[in-house]
């Protein structure tokens, strides 16, 4: 009785010890029954059948990045550059990635490199250049169809790196000088184009401007003129002895303020023919 109850005790510990399995978070198990594929076991506490089912594979389930390597690819204007790129997957269905590739890193390094020449070939230098990001979406997509059939999902594909030889690096430099001078003569013709056009703006503010104010100047003499021949009309003769005597004063100043003025003596009998003149001209 007591030999029984060690052999029962013993099949129990075995049981648990073969036919229990934890699950890490991290990871699934395969399990096959009698050599073929049963289940997938996930994260958790599982039981399992022993001797008869065999877990198989232990999968890190965990995102991982395949290791970069340059890629070699000619452009669409026969150029030949070398690709950097950073290619992040996880694993979604560990039995089709177990059992449908042998060697997943290498299949996905060889797909990829398919893919990027076919994508790079369909592009000019200067667009892998500057649509980095296109193309890396245009390199994923692809991709993800062949990545499905093995169970594997693309979390993220980047181009880091494009790499060129010496001579067509130097051709772009000097590609890259000749169009900074080109935008820099540009630029300096704009300028100088901006800058005549505002010399001829204010040259043309600055001539409406006089001939605004010669046309106030001319109106004003004008208004004068019509007030004095109005007043001539009007006062007869003190009128015009007036104006007379006031152009006298006018002159005298104006002698008076020159540095190099001299002193003119006008008669007063040619004063008093002026006065005379005018009053024949208004008795007519």
């Amino acid at each position: 009785m007591g030999v029984l109850a060690i052999v029962i005790v013993g099949l129990i510990v075995i049981f648990f010890a073969v036919g229990v399995k934890i699950v890490p978070q991290s990871q699934n198990y395969l399990v096959e029954r009698l050599g073929r594929y049963s289940r997938t076991l996930e994260a958790g506490l599982h039981i399992i059948t022993p001797f008869i089912e065999t877990v198989r594979h232990k999968v890190d389930i965990l995102e991982r990045q395949l290791p970069t390597r340059e890629i070699s690819t000619i452009t669409l204007d026969n150029v030949t550059i070398g690709i950097h790129l950073a290619i992040l997957y996880r694993i979604t269905e560990a039995a089709k990635t177990m059992y449908r590739i042998r060697d997943v890193d290498q299949a996905i390094q060889t797909t990829v490199t398919g893919v990027v020449r076919s994508v790079i070939g369909r592009t000019d230098l200067d667009g892998v250049q500057s649509n980095r990001r296109e193309l890396s979406e245009s390199i994923e997509s692809e991709l993800r169809t062949v990545m499905a059939e093995w169970g594997i999902v693309l979390s993220r594909v980047e181009i880091i790196d494009v790499k060129v030889d010496d001579e067509t690096r130097n051709a772009m430099q000097l590609q890259l000088n000749a169009e900074r001078t080109r935008r820099a003569m540009v630029r300096e013709a704009e300028g100088r184009k901006e800058s005549e056009r505002l010399k001829a703006d204010a040259e043309l503010y600055t001539a409406q401007k006089q001939a605004e104010a010669k046309k106030t100047l001319a109106d004003a003499e004008a208004y004068s003129v019509k007030v004095v021949s109005e007043a001539i009309s009007n006062g007869g003769t003190s009128a015009v002895d007036f104006e007379i005597r006031k152009i006298q004063a006018d002159a005298i100043k104006s002698l008076g303020t020159q540095q190099n003025s001299k002193l003119v003596l006008i008669p007063s009998t040619v004063l008093d023919s002026l006065s005379a003149a005018a009053h024949r001209f208004l008795d007519k």
